[in-house]
């Protein structure tokens, strides 16, 4: 038989297996999924409680229960993925590093804030207080918030990059959420990689008591973190619902606790006695660090409050999209916020992005629904992850809270510069 003959028989053979045996059912399964989801949505519409939005779980993986919500298919993934390849500077990054450290200035952290004594500037030292035991609370026993004290201890930030923030509250309990400390997402040769500088490397890190994590996608969850915090005497991870399998298994992790949407943690600590609470709030956002494992852990956001305060201190946005009675209920339930975190930036092509990220107008929108007293731009400058000039979300933040009035109240931080709040 001639070889063009095989050749022809062996390509049409392909396009057999392509058809019937990839394309043809997974495209089933995508409509069923959207079908279901789509039934589940609308069967909780009228529902005012929590229980409108509680985790929604399709044949083994979790799908998001929002209106707002549009289900993303490989198909949709691989053909922006191609669209990108036609993008001439993507990002708008300047040649010139000289001109790309004036735009994006980066600071050594303090991680507290400094004041200065007889025109020396120090810093406080921070105290020693790690957690003596971590409670699950169930998720109906949470009273209605009754304690009327604002939050008045000091908090410093220290933006690291994307997500990742170090938070440090009345000088003793040390946060870090979705840590990210390598140059890369994928591979050194292939990225993709920081377009700025770390501000400083994992080893400068005060060791945290806890590490937030909202899901577990690369430019959220590195791979240096996870093998640096690994069963780390006094550190725990607190990650959303089956994340926990990843981390048990590829990195033998077992200082960890899980939290479901409206779910809560109840800390104390050895020295102080402090008793803290983190709340995990639902999300709208999607999970997986291959197209194999996605959406078999669930995503989320937290919110974390001091015992006897009425005012949550911190809430994290890790990534989301915006879901318009979402934080409403958010709030309603956990009371308000004395500092949001919030990611601004990966927001175009809109028509891809939209039902994932938040873009700036949204930021003011949660800022609004939680009653956040201050809010800090963040998910950006730090990669090239989508379709906008890099700077954008901080500039177009930064002008629509001036239109606002709260410009002293609503910024994007600067990379390594610690503030107070």
């Amino acid at each position: 038989m001639p070889r063009t003959t095989v050749f022809r028989k062996s390509l049409k053979i392909l396009r057999h297996i392509s058809l019937y045996g990839i394309i043809f059912p997974y495209t089933s399964y995508a409509f069923y999924v959207s079908l279901k989801t789509n039934w589940e949505i609308t069967k909780r519409k009228d529902d005012h409680t929590i229980l409108k939005y509680t985790p929604l779980k399709i044949c083994g993986r979790y799908e998001n229960p929002f209106e707002e919500y549009r289900i993303q298919t490989v198909y949709e993934f691989f053909i922006n993925r191609i669209i990108e390849l036609f993008e001439t500077n993507r990002g708008g990054i300047p040649i010139d590093q000289a001109r790309m450290n004036t735009l994006m200035p980066i600071h050594k952290p303090t991680w507290t804030t400094t004041t200065s004594v007889n025109g020396v500037n120090t810093s406080k030292e921070i105290l020693s207080d790690p957690i003596d035991s971590i409670t699950l609370m169930d998720t109906f026993a949470l009273s209605k918030n009754k304690d009327s004290t604002r939050s008045t201890a000091n908090l410093d930030v220290t933006w690291l990059g994307q997500s990742c923030s170090f938070i440090l509250y009345n000088n003793s309990l040390k946060i870090l959420t979705d840590p990210l400390f390598t140059n890369f997402l994928i591979s050194p040769k292939f990225g993709p990689k920081r377009i700025t500088k770390l501000p400083c490397s994992i080893e400068d890190v005060p060791q945290p008591d806890i590490i937030l994590v909202s899901h577990n996608h690369p430019d959220h969850l590195d791979e240096l973190s996870l093998k640096t915090w690994a069963n780390k005497e006094n550190v725990t991870w607190i990650v959303p619902k089956g994340l926990g399998t990843f981390l048990k298994k590829n990195y033998d992790i077992k200082n960890y606790i899980e939290l479901s949407w409206w779910q809560s943690a109840k800390i104390t600590t050895k020295n102080l006695h402090k008793t803290y609470f983190v709340h995990c709030t639902p999300a709208m956002h999607w999970s997986g660090r291959s197209l194999l494992d996605s959406n078999e852990s669930l995503w989320c956001t937290f919110l974390v409050k001091e015992q006897g305060c009425s005012q949550n201190f911190l809430f994290h946005g890790g990534d989301t999209g915006y879901v318009k009675d979402l934080f409403k209920m958010i709030r309603a339930r956990y009371g308000d916020v004395k500092l949001a975190i919030l990611p601004c930036g990966q927001y175009c092509p809109q028509w891809h992005q939209k039902p994932r990220h938040i873009n700036p107008t949204e930021v003011l929108n949660i800022m609004k629904d939680l009653h956040a007293q201050n809010v800090l731009g963040v998910h950006w400058g730090t990669f090239v992850l989508s379709g906008e000039y890099f700077r954008e979300p901080k500039e177009k933040l930064e002008f629509l809270a001036e239109w606002e009035g709260v410009s002293q109240n609503c910024y994007c931080p600067e990379l390594g510069n610690t503030q107070q709040f």
